[in-house]
């Protein structure tokens, strides 16, 4: 019985990340995906990715991965943390002893206020500011802010991790 010597995928040994093909294909120009035999291979183009995002089934994670690959600004994170705001407000409510009372409105505002701020800094780590400041601008104590803000943290790199995964899937799916 001979063996089949079996091809290496591309994305097998190169090591990159889902999400800098995004932004790289997204922003134009000649960029190929080195592969081997290139002019046997269709590279990669704006429409694969417009495709494999467009399959993505989570919607959280959609917008996870396109905010963090385009380091988009203002509306979008808003959208993202909108997006994410239902799960993070099932974390906050299952977490003992509740952080914040999501039965008052001003709490739920709170809440949004450090979504906001944990999809922010995902998107620029950079601009990270220190949570004493961010917990004074919500109103809230550091504390409970700190809480809040590692939950919604939780949620949105659960996101985005998944969605760079559900990304690579649909991108090299292996009936191409």
């Amino acid at each position: 019985m001979a063996r089949m010597k079996m091809k290496a995928e591309p994305w097998a040994d190169e090591g990159r990340d889902p999400l800098e093909l995004i932004a790289r294909l997204l922003v134009g120009g000649s960029y190929r995906v080195p592969v081997e035999g290139r002019s046997t291979i269709a590279p990669l183009s704006s429409a694969d990715i417009a495709a494999a995002v467009a399959y993505m089934p989570d919607v959280l994670e959609k917008h996870a991965a396109l905010t963090v690959a385009t380091r988009a600004d203002g509306v979008a994170i808003a959208q993202l943390a909108l997006l994410a705001h239902a799960r993070v407000a099932e974390v906050v409510a299952a977490a003992r002893p509740r952080p914040l009372d999501l039965s008052l409105p001003a709490d739920r505002w709170r809440l949004r206020l450090a979504t906001f701020d944990a999809a922010h800094e995902l998107v620029w780590p950079e601009h990270r500011q220190p949570w004493g400041v961010l917990a004074k601008a919500a109103k809230m104590r550091r504390a409970t802010y700190c809480e809040v803000h590692r939950a919604a943290t939780a949620v949105l790199q659960a996101a985005l991790n998944d969605g760079r995964r559900e990304f690579h899937g649909r991108l090299f799916a292996v009936g191409r």
